[in-house]
């Protein structure tokens, strides 16, 4: 069966590491969570030796092993390796503070990666504290919020400014996500207590999830609004989560939200970054969904 993975983005100092040990601390005994840490700030490293190699990454379950790979091919296949090991039943990644979600999700359709791992839920941090200061990092940050499915407002205590105007700023860059507020990102998770589930229920009992996988769209191409509609009725069969930004003719931008049949469309300000789709399903292998895509594009 393949494992879901929740990425966890937010800028530096956002409070990623304190969302993952709320996490861990409510889920931790239920299910068999693996970690996947992309920073040093909770995990003891010698300084010196992170500081050697930027694309140093630790693998760390929550009873304490943890082993490290320094480059992105090793990360994969450790990533694989470490997966057959394990077990887990859910995988937690913390991203670095400027990393690009579609950029990590994209390292899941690796080929070592294909039916052990799937991108199944996307959380942002928001630091309500400092969000003023972000805007010479605006469009990175926004990145991390358009691809979110749940954003966490966190550090709201004494915050001079109005916690409702920082979720309205958020709901217009997406309008779909959950938005939850706390400190120390200790929000109301009640409605995470039973991991996702694709299949249907017989006798009040899970029949577990398919061999799911994730694919990332991303293209510089510009597609018609009808031609989008085609290829989204091709995908529907085995798609049961699609979302994402899709430039379209005319210099606008169209924001895809879908749950198996039931789709829809909302034109959203110009994307200045590539359409840009996640796509989680029970995808034949041999299916290159860019290449496919790409066929619908105009040009």
């Amino acid at each position: 069966m393949s494992v879901p993975l929740h990425l966890i983005s937010g800028f530096l100092g956002s409070g990623k590491t304190s969302f993952l040990k709320y996490y861990l601390e409510r889920f931790g005994n239920q299910r068999r969570i693996a970690i996947i840490q992309n920073e040093f700030s909770s995990v003891n490293i010698d300084k010196q030796e992170s500081a050697l190699n930027d694309n140093y990454r630790i693998l760390e379950v929550n009873n304490g092993s943890a082993f490290c790979v320094c480059l992105l091919g090793s990360f994969i296949k450790s990533l694989s390796a470490f997966i057959d090991d394990v077990k887990p039943d859910e995988l937690l990644m913390e991203a670095s503070g400027i990393s690009d979600p579609i950029g990590v999700g994209q390292i899941f359709q690796s080929p070592d990666l294909k039916g052990k791992v799937f991108l199944d839920h996307v959380w942002s941090i928001v630091d309500a504290r400092n969000l003023n200061k972000l805007q010479s990092f605006r469009f990175r940050f926004e990145r991390q919020i358009q691809v979110a499915d749940t954003i966490i407002i966190n550090k709201t205590e004494n915050v001079k400014h109005s916690i409702d105007e920082i979720a309205h700023q958020i709901k217009r860059v997406n309008p779909y996500a959950k938005v939850l507020k706390g400190n120390y990102c200790r929000v109301d998770l009640s409605n995470m207590e039973k991991k996702s589930v694709f299949a249907p229920l017989m006798n009040n009992k899970s029949a577990g999830s398919p061999n799911l996988s994730s694919f990332v769209i991303k293209s510089t191409k510009i597609i018609s609004p009808n031609k989008l509609d085609l290829f989204i009725e091709v995908i529907k069969e085995d798609c049961i989560r699609c979302k994402g930004y899709v430039n379209i003719e005319g210099g606008e931008t169209t924001q895809v939200q879908g749950v198996f049949d039931d789709y829809s469309f909302s034109e959203v300000k110009k994307n200045a970054g590539p359409t840009e789709l996640i796509l989680i399903g029970t995808f034949d292998s041999l299916v290159n969904f860019q290449t496919h895509y790409e066929g619908y594009c105009l040009g």
